[in-house]
């Protein structure tokens, strides 16, 4: 006679299916973790440049809280960014930084002064 659990399983195959059970959990918390370490903005819309907060941009590669800052600085200047080209007035962003940063950002509608929305 075999020795059976309470699932009518082999001992020897429900101790297998326990173990292959855990390992899909294990794994599942990993790319879980993986997943949520990639950062809010991985898989949503561009970022609008002309209306971001600081902590917004912070969120974009090569952007720290001194160039967010200054980013903000400019654009308040500007009265908002009309191309991904006058990134390079902020100091710090270079061509390089710009082309890396054209796929994950937008150019909305300005924001006029006030920090009321522009209408054309």
């Amino acid at each position: 006679m075999t020795n059976t659990n309470n699932g009518g399983l082999p001992a020897g195959r429900a101790s297998g299916a326990m173990r292959n059970v855990f390992a899909f959990l294990v794994l599942g918390l990993i790319l879980a973790a993986g997943a949520a370490q990639a950062g809010p903005e991985s898989g949503s819309a561009p970022l609008d440049l002309n209306r971001a907060t600081a902590d917004q941009l912070e969120t974009l590669p090569g952007i720290g809280a001194v160039k967010a800052a200054a980013i903000l600085a400019e654009r308040d200047s500007r009265g908002g960014f009309q191309s991904m080209e006058e990134l390079e007035a902020v100091r710090g962003i270079g061509p390089a930084l710009v082309a890396k940063l054209r796929p994950l950002v937008v150019l909305g509608t300005k924001k006029a002064k006030g920090g009321k929305t522009a209408h054309k």
